[in-house]
């Protein structure tokens, strides 16, 4: 853990043969790719680069992570589309992507992140809609998905019991105001 510093240069592509558990680099200066060789690690439980001048696509390697509980990637300038490899990864818990340039939809694939309990999407250049496969993330405590572009759609229906934190700011909804809401006891909206 590394955060929090003036760290500068690149992510090292040698860390790839390591046996890391965590890789938390928030809030430095670092610049250039994610490298695909930190798909190699087959420890990693978290990867966390929030708060760096990263950027290009994210490499699909890392979908053969499959110990990958947390990846945040918020506030970069990362680009290209989620890589399809994200599916695989069941175990996520949280998935942070904001303040990025990506670009194509919200995948339908986040339907396979069935585990869960934080999603932010916001500002990260994704389009929508919203797919409708995330009624299938009953874990979600947090969701905070603004700023898409593309289509409107209705409010997604959720069925996630335990959430507290629920954020649809600029997602070309329409519709009525979906009643269910009232029944998440712990939402604060």
């Amino acid at each position: 853990d590394v955060t929090r510093n003036y760290l500068n240069g690149t992510i090292p592509k040698e860390w790839g043969s390591t046996k890391l558990v965590n890789i938390s680099l928030l809030g430095n200066r670092l610049t250039g790719p994610i490298p695909k060789e930190l798909g190699n690690i087959s420890t990693l439980w978290k990867l966390v680069v929030e708060i760096n001048q990263l950027s290009g696509a994210v490499p699909p390697e890392l979908g053969n992570l499959s110990q990958l509980h947390q990846l945040h990637l918020t506030s970069n300038n990362f680009t290209g589309e989620l890589p399809k490899t994200f599916a695989k990864l069941t175990t996520f818990q949280e998935l942070r992507l904001s303040d990025n340039q990506f670009t194509g939809k919200i995948p339908d694939f986040i339907q396979n992140l069935t585990n869960l309990y934080m999603l932010v999407i916001q500002g990260s250049g994704l389009q929508g809609p919203i797919p409708s496969g995330i009624s299938l993330l009953e874990k979600l405590s947090d969701l905070r998905i603004s700023d898409l572009n593309g289509l409107e759609s209705q409010v997604p229906r959720l069925r996630c019991t335990n959430i507290t934190t629920l954020i649809l700011r600029s997602c070309n909804l329409i519709g009525e105001l979906p009643g269910y809401l009232a029944e998440m006891i712990t939402l604060k909206i």
